[in-house]
């Protein structure tokens, strides 16, 4: 019988050990920071005093997302990973949640439909190893005072406001942000968090008609981004996006299905996943 508690500091090293078997690149500071962000949301799983798996998950109001999902081998295939699950799901519907989210590794399809999610869309996983030199954009930049009209336009897409999320991602010293604007209204934005030598492009949102607004946003990143590793994922539906990427070097790592418990979101819009941990 496997049971489940709450993340802490001190399972954090476990947690970075447990996702890296898997090569996920992984460490201590990212579950520092799914922490910050969902304090109760952060689970270990226990076979008596042996843990045995890890999950995340963050609440936005409406919509919530689940990831990091790893069970130790010899406890796969026996609850470890459904109950974690459950006890997540459980934990998201009483915030409030209505909709849950997940990004699904082909293998992972029909568990996650065992236990009610249903596919939404495939999306590829794009990297560069070393990002090659583009011409720099010149968009605006996010400041604080348009921060609540990126939160506005971005809820009005996703289903729900990502205000904690946004917030921690824009107002960190180092990373990108931009947006476009047309007669006073925000039609389009973009985020990349930047660490040392690589990043992750996203979340973009922009109006479904605007992909050269889009194109433009993520060049306006990219072009900032010469010579590190980048990353990022976009449903398989945006061609065009897709063929800017691959002509500046880019290359399909892995695919995964978006999967919906409850009504999808993040509909009619042109996008780019935060993460696969938060939609």
């Amino acid at each position: 019988m496997f049971q489940v508690k709450q993340m802490s500091a001190v399972d954090f090293q476990f947690a970075t050990d447990l996702a890296n078997t898997m090569d996920w690149n992984m460490a201590i500071e990212d579950f520092e920071f799914m922490s910050s962000l969902e304090p109760e949301g952060c689970f270990v799983s226990f076979q008596g005093s042996e843990r045995v798996g890890i999950a995340t998950s963050i609440s936005f109001g409406n919509v919530g997302w689940f990831g990091n999902l790893i069970v130790k081998e010899k406890y796969r295939s026996k609850g470890a990973g459904s109950s974690l699950v459950k006890y997540s799901i459980d934990y998201l519907q009483s915030k409030g949640v209505k909709t849950t989210g997940l990004y699904a590794y082909t293998n992972l399809h029909n568990f996650y439909r065992a236990l009610g999610f249903e596919k939404d869309a495939d999306f590829s996983l794009l990297q560069t190893e070393s990002l090659c030199s583009l011409l720099p954009g010149n968009l605006p930049k996010v400041e604080k005072r348009q921060i609540k009209a990126i939160e506005e336009f971005d809820a009005g897409f996703f289903g729900s406001n990502r205000k904690k999320l946004l917030e921690s991602i824009i107002l960190e010293k180092g990373n990108l942000s931009y947006y476009w604007s047309e007669k006073d209204m925000v039609v389009g934005y973009v985020t990349a968090t930047v660490y040392w030598s690589m990043a992750w492009v996203g979340p973009l949102i922009c109006e479904e008609d605007n992909v050269d607004v889009a194109i433009r946003l993520v060049k306006a990143v990219l072009s900032k981004l010469t010579g590190k590793s980048v990353y990022l994922v976009l449903p398989k539906t945006e061609v065009a996006l897709s063929n800017m990427f691959l002509d500046v070097g880019f290359t399909e790592d892995f695919s995964v299905a978006r999967m919906f418990l409850g009504e999808s979101t993040a509909k009619n819009c042109i996008y780019l996943a935060e993460s696969l941990e938060r939609g």
